[in-house]
């Protein structure tokens, strides 16, 4: 797939027939999923390319940044999920005053039509665009009517009597509720993030691990998991710890407690620093809690890992 960040530098003379669809796809959940393969198989079908177009992040990160909608998925994250779809283009357009204020029309005609070459257009039941968001459903069949592409809106996903929604899936995820946001997203749920340096802490008690400067918003709650950690095109078995480390962590600090993510994985000892890791969080295997001292925590590590071991081989990636 190939990603092209803006639409300026886009030329008419290059432009080539596309199925497209449009929105956030924040999760890229199974709703979303649903449309992007719809997406591929209309224009495999019709022996022209596919399309997507997004966002660098969720406008009501310009709109309103005190009450912002926390991403399910960084944009790097998505957009590698996006291309798993057999998309064959990602548009990628940063998301700022200029083009909020684009008219509907305009965003039709001079982008979707004009710049990137739709012929058919797929969107979600909610979509709404333009200025104001004043663009919808009944506009988007007017402007299909006027300037001759095809328009296919489509309805939620359902799941039993729940719907598909990014929404839903971070409440889920906020309250750990792993299975039915794994089911909903259609893979586990997981975070991407970069390898940093941390204090040592685990090395000391027996056990390194990688910390991880997590580039998602929404996390699942403090605890101990069972999970999956990927780095380099290779998963392993791991233990991944979210929480503020009670334990040794200072009471009474002015920034308040320092929540952290370690993945201490179970047949590997490289350094890997600076490298990305994504995290697979199969199952909850405790809470955090404080422990009298370092060698009882130790202990505890010790039942995690044998606990972790367990559940990930019966539940092989």
């Amino acid at each position: 797939m190939k990603v092209i960040y803006g639409t300026g530098s886009l030329k008419r003379s290059k432009i080539k027939k596309k199925v497209v669809a449009v929105g956030v796809f924040d999760g890229v959940h199974l709703g979303h999923q649903m449309i992007l393969r719809r997406v591929a198989h209309e224009a495999k079908r019709s022996s022209i390319k596919s399309a997507v177009v997004t966002f660098s992040f969720h406008p009501s990160h310009l709109f309103d940044p005190l009450k912002k909608i926390p991403h399910l998925t960084p944009l790097e994250h998505k957009i590698s999920i996006i291309a798993t779809c057999g998309i064959d283009y990602c548009y990628v357009v940063h998301f700022d005053r200029a083009f909020a204020s684009m008219t509907p029309e305009f965003f039709i005609r001079g982008i979707l039509l004009k710049k990137i070459g739709m012929v058919s257009l797929y969107v979600g039941e909610d979509f709404m665009f333009g200025k104001g968001a004043k663009g919808g459903k009944g506009l988007l069949e007017v402007l299909s009517n006027k300037f001759h592409f095809k328009l296919h809106v489509l309805k939620h996903l359902k799941i039993g009597n729940k719907i598909v929604s990014s929404t839903i899936i971070r409440a889920l995820v906020r309250k750990g509720r792993l299975a039915l946001a794994s089911r909903f997203l259609g893979r586990h749920v997981s975070i991407l993030g970069e390898v940093i340096k941390g204090e040592g802490l685990g090395a000391e008690l027996g056990y390194p691990t990688a910390n991880i400067m997590p580039y998602h918003e929404v996390l699942v709650p403090d605890g101990i998991y069972a999970t999956y950690s990927i780095s380099r095109g290779k998963a392993f078995k791991s233990v991944t710890y979210i929480g503020t480390r009670p334990t040794f962590e200072a009471e009474g600090r002015a920034d308040g407690p320092r929540r952290g993510v370690e993945s201490f994985l179970l047949d590997f000892r490289k350094n890997i620093y600076g490298s990305k890791m994504e995290i697979q969080f199969i199952k909850k295997i405790r809470d955090d809690r404080k422990f009298s001292s370092a060698s009882e925590l130790a202990k505890a590590i010790k039942q995690d890992v044998f606990s972790a071991r367990k559940i990930l081989n019966a539940v092989p990636r």
